[in-house]
């Protein structure tokens, strides 16, 4: 006769097993590049969250260039046959990955008939191809706004820079008292943020639109875009020679250190602040780029489901993943630590610090555009040829701003044709 101490120790190393095949089927290989303090906390949360549906999260991070050097590792792991299971891929790329048939439709896996009472008009549509969904949006970032350090401010008495030229005259004053008047990286794609955050304030919204979204060939070589390269260059002085090649958060972290007085970056910057203890209005100040209130520069970020043979995951967990990403719970915890706003509606705002909310009022009333530098205007290749172009005339000194918006044309016509 067994035992019954015996039984159950069968049964408990019975469940153990079981337990194990469970967890170890329901691995998920996920691609992305949040590595950056608020970045790597957010990913946390996705990845607690989902293995308390007993989902595991099989890291594939690839870190630096903006996400570019994710797209090429994407790119070689997909021709190999080898695509990972999920990968953070957003704005027009979605679609150049959905045209070659490798995407999941997502409403094929979940239930989206609802999305439209929740998720705003705006976001359906940098998900959607061909009248289909084929990515799950997570959040929704600002990319124009100008981040102010509190404490220099306040030792030297300055008023916060609402135009273009009380800007310059601030970012002197900050210089000439011994700190870097803007904290920047220095890599392509931060040279052309800096770029789109000073055309969308000059060209305004529909001209902005019509030169880097619709690709308008003659504003994009007129004397108003001549114009806005030779302010951009202006920039260059107040940056930090030693900061050439460095990442963005690098260039944050200045901001953290009292180093520097001022930086144009997307929200993802607050996050990385507010993992550092740093607080909204108390140690940094968020305000718009000069002459651009009400404008509204905009990064959805959204995750895709490739089609593969022999699937291992089930609908089931793909399912699981999608309805985490979009439960209000995870919405409010994971839009908090990445310094964003959530893509679904109805979220109960309490914990979003000033800056947040803000960008929540300016996203409901602003005026919106895709923010062409990440990747919401144009697909990753094209992004990139434009950013180097405009990083190439920022960090040239002889460089000709003539020259370079006739070089951008032709470049854009060469793609685009």
């Amino acid at each position: 006769m067994i035992k019954q101490d015996t039984v159950s120790k069968y049964l408990m190393l019975l469940a153990a097993l079981l337990g194990f095949v469970n967890v170890h089927a329901a691995e998920v290989e996920v691609l992305h590049w949040w590595t950056a303090k608020g970045e790597a906390e957010a990913q946390g949360i996705l990845e607690d969250a989902l293995l308390e549906q007993n989902i595991k999260w099989n890291n594939f991070a690839i870190v630096g260039a903006g996400g570019e050097s994710a797209v090429r590792v994407l790119q070689m792991r997909a021709l190999s046959g080898n695509p990972p299971d999920v990968a953070h891929i957003k704005g027009p790329d979605i679609g150049e990955w959905a045209k070659i048939g490798m995407l999941e439709n997502i409403g094929k896996i979940a239930d989206t008939s609802t999305w439209p009472d929740f998720l705003p008009k705006i976001v359906r549509e940098t998900v959607t191809f061909d009248g289909q969904y084929m990515a799950v949006p997570v959040n929704i970032h600002r990319v124009n706004w100008l981040w102010l350090n509190k404490a220099i401010f306040d030792e030297l008495d300055l008023p916060l820079p609402t135009t273009w030229q009380g800007f310059f005259a601030t970012a002197n004053k900050i210089q000439a008292a011994g700190y870097i008047a803007i904290a920047h990286g220095g890599t392509a794609w931060q040279d052309a943020l800096l770029f789109e955050s000073m055309a969308l304030s000059l060209l305004g919204p529909e001209k902005y639109k019509q030169a880097f979204v619709e690709y308008n060939e003659a504003l994009l070589t007129s004397a108003e875009m001549i114009h806005v390269f030779e302010q951009f260059k202006r920039l260059y002085q107040y940056t930090d020679s030693s900061m050439r090649g460095k990442d963005w958060y690098q260039a944050s972290q200045l901001i953290s250190n009292n180093q520097a007085g001022m930086q144009f970056m997307g929200d993802w910057a607050m996050g990385m602040w507010n993992t550092q203890g740093k607080k909204a209005m108390v140690d940094y100040i968020c305000i718009d780029v000069p002459e651009s209130k009400g404008l509204f520069s905009y990064n959805i970020d959204s995750f895709v489901f490739f089609e593969k043979n022999g699937r291992k995951n089930s609908r089931e967990i793909q399912r699981s993943f999608i309805d985490i990403l979009l439960s209000e719970k995870f919405q409010a915890e994971f839009n908090l630590a990445k310094g964003s706003i959530p893509v679904r509606q109805g979220i109960n705002m309490d914990q979003l610090n000033q800056c947040a909310h803000k960008s929540f009022t300016d996203f409901n009333n602003g005026q919106l555009v895709p923010s062409f530098t990440q990747n919401l205007a144009s697909t990753s290749h094209l992004q990139n040829i434009i950013s180097k172009i405009i990083s190439n005339y920022f960090n040239n000194p002889s460089a000709d701003a003539a020259t370079t918006v006739n070089s951008l044309s032709l470049a854009i016509r060469a793609i685009k044709n």
